[in-house]
């Protein structure tokens, strides 16, 4: 029998790994909510565009939640 921790740290790294990959703006937004330069104006609910910069670093990050989360699924599963 696996340990549930182990268990629950592959789950949670591959579920978060696979967040951060497909949906970098959603996960940068999430981290940023509240937190917008003051006066920058425009029509309310107008989203800021994520550079292109910070969305790699959040997919790469995100590759590296999956890859752990699939390390402790092999070490999971034996």
């Amino acid at each position: 029998m696996a340990d549930p921790r182990i268990v629950a740290a592959a789950v949670l790294g591959v579920l978060i790994g696979a967040l951060c990959i497909l949906a970098p703006e959603a996960v940068a937004r999430t981290q940023t909510i509240g937190r917008g330069p003051p006066g920058r104006g425009g029509d309310y609910g107008a989203d800021r565009d994520l550079p292109a910069r910070w969305r790699r670093v959040i997919q790469a990050l995100g590759v590296g939640c999956l890859l752990a989360g699939l390390y402790f699924a092999t070490v999971a599963l034996g």
